[in-house]
């Protein structure tokens, strides 16, 4: 008898200790997104002043080079065997599309014109905001959910959507206005203030949804909540690039960094385990080397030996083009993998975040993704 009291005692305790560990895996996960996203924001807004120290131009330069580099974190998901069978599954998304994709773009910047390339540009960034957009929900969603154990509601996510289409109004103002025919730029003129006016509209809502919803938010909750709505409100800010884009847009990587890290740590088999350290090795690998190889390309027109030879510049623009075109890939290679509506997307995120949802059926089936 006492054997089996013995026995329970060990089981109740290494239950007790388990469900302790995923506690503070929770607490650290959220904390670590939330700071992921203010950091950068706070950095960028700081150097819209005239004269910016040193110090600050440093710290600038790790925040570009980790945010720009997160693209390179998704072959993550090739490496993982967990993921393998999604793969298999769904090559033409997984394999075929996203080779096309880099192909194609590519070529654009090596062969076609400048008006071409204008344009391909100009979808890139709205598509781009749009994806940064498709994250917050599920940002918003996953910190939702470790709170509640519930999804986001519906008018939680139309808030999240408003909030995005105000800043892809924004965004080509701030972006496009370079490389845009001038025939666009009063169009892009009148999509700013929109989105600008637009942005007081989705204030009111946002409060109302926030007050009709108050009795089942937490703290969390609202962070997160108003943080997602209002993630691209920099663009209307300031017209430098610093705040109206390079603010969110590395707050976005570092995101992604965090859940990216979070699905590394979480990589074997053993329910036991949270957070092994070991695991983190291969997309902090990918985010150097690769990233580091990104962030090089454009400083290779610059060499003697590239700029005499059409052959080298021609490959050199190939080169660029292609790293647009894997950008874009990274758009559909995410769009697919945290799409949690899916059986096998479902099931691979839930075992990656189980320290956040607990068991799978917690997971409802139109849960957004944080992909586009």
């Amino acid at each position: 008898m006492k054997d089996s009291h013995l026995a329970y005692d060990m089981v109740a305790g290494s239950n007790a200790s388990l469900a302790s560990r995923r506690e503070h895996g929770k607490q650290f996960f959220l904390i670590s997104l939330l700071l992921a996203t203010w950091l950068p924001i706070a950095l960028f807004l700081s150097l819209s002043r005239t004269e910016i120290p040193s110090s600050l131009e440093t710290i600038k330069f790790v925040f570009l080079f980790l945010g720009t580099a997160h693209v390179p974190a998704t072959i993550f998901f090739y490496m993982d065997r967990g993921f393998a069978q999604v793969i298999q599954k769904h090559k033409g998304r997984y394999i075929y599309l996203p080779i096309l994709v880099t192909i194609l773009s590519g070529v654009v910047f090596a062969f076609l014109s400048l008006a071409v390339q204008a344009y391909l540009l100009l979808v890139y960034w709205g598509w781009q905001a749009f994806h940064y957009g498709r994250q917050n929900i599920g940002v918003y969603a996953f910190a939702s959910i470790a709170q509640t154990g519930r999804s986001l509601r519906k008018a939680e996510k139309l808030a999240i959507d408003l909030g995005t289409l105000c800043g892809i109004f924004g965004t080509f103002k701030i972006l496009g206005m370079a490389v845009a025919p001038t025939y666009l730029h009063g169009v892009f003129n009148y999509l700013y203030l929109v989105g600008g006016t637009g942005y007081i509209g989705v204030l009111i809502f946002t409060i109302f949804v926030y007050v009709k919803y108050f009795s089942d938010t937490t703290v969390w909750k609202t962070l997160f909540f108003f943080t997602s709505v209002f993630f691209f409100f920099p663009v209307f800010i300031s017209t430098d690039l610093n705040v109206a884009f390079l603010s969110y847009a590395m707050a976005h990587g570092f995101q992604y960094l965090v859940f990216m890290t979070t699905i590394s740590l979480n990589s074997g088999e053993r329910d036991s385990k949270i957070f092994r350290l070991g695991n983190a090795f291969k997309p902090i690998a990918l985010v150097i080397i690769i990233g580091f190889a990104f962030s090089r390309l454009g400083w290779l027109k610059d060499l003697e030996t590239i700029k005499n030879s059409a052959v080298f510049v021609r490959s050199v623009d190939f080169l660029v083009g292609a790293t647009f075109g894997l950008t874009m890939a990274h758009f559909l290679i995410d769009a697919g993998a945290w799409k949690l509506s899916m059986e096998l997307q479902r099931n691979y995120i839930t075992r990656r975040f189980k320290f956040l949802f607990g068991q799978a059926d917690i997971i409802k089936r139109d849960l957004p993704g944080i992909g586009s």
